[in-house]
């Protein structure tokens, strides 16, 4: 080990046994905090375990591209409020190469997965 090496390390040593505790501490929060963050990205990517298909009515349209130059970020898209004809309202993302009208009919792609959720996929006609 070099001279300079050794008291770099002569440095280090007294600093880290005064804020070990700290360090410790911010290891485990830091821990804590990722845990957190990452269990609910765990549980989107439950496995499809069957699928279904429904038809619904479009009865609202929204711009929803990520940027404001919709060439960004993969382009344009729409998010569709969709109402099922078990009443129920849904939402689903759709490109703008296939714009729907409100009031049209529309297939949808019902995807039951393993955790017990629904989600729904707008398909091409």
């Amino acid at each position: 080990m070099t001279r300079l090496a050794q008291a770099r390390l002569a440095l280090a040593l007294p600093i880290l046994r005064e804020n070990v505790w700290g360090i410790a501490f911010a290891a485990v929060l830091l821990g804590a905090c990722i845990f957190a963050i990452m269990r609910p990205a765990a549980g989107h990517s439950s496995p499809i375990i069957s699928l279904g298909r429904a038809t619904g009515t479009v009865v609202g349209v929204l711009d929803a591209s990520p940027n404001p130059k919709g060439w960004i970020n993969g382009g344009f898209r729409y998010l569709y409020g969709i109402r099922l004809s078990e009443n129920d309202l849904i939402f689903v993302y759709g490109h703008a190469e296939t714009p729907r009208a409100m009031g049209s009919q529309v297939p949808v792609e019902q995807q039951h997965r393993q955790d017990g959720s629904e989600t729904y996929r707008l398909l091409d006609e």
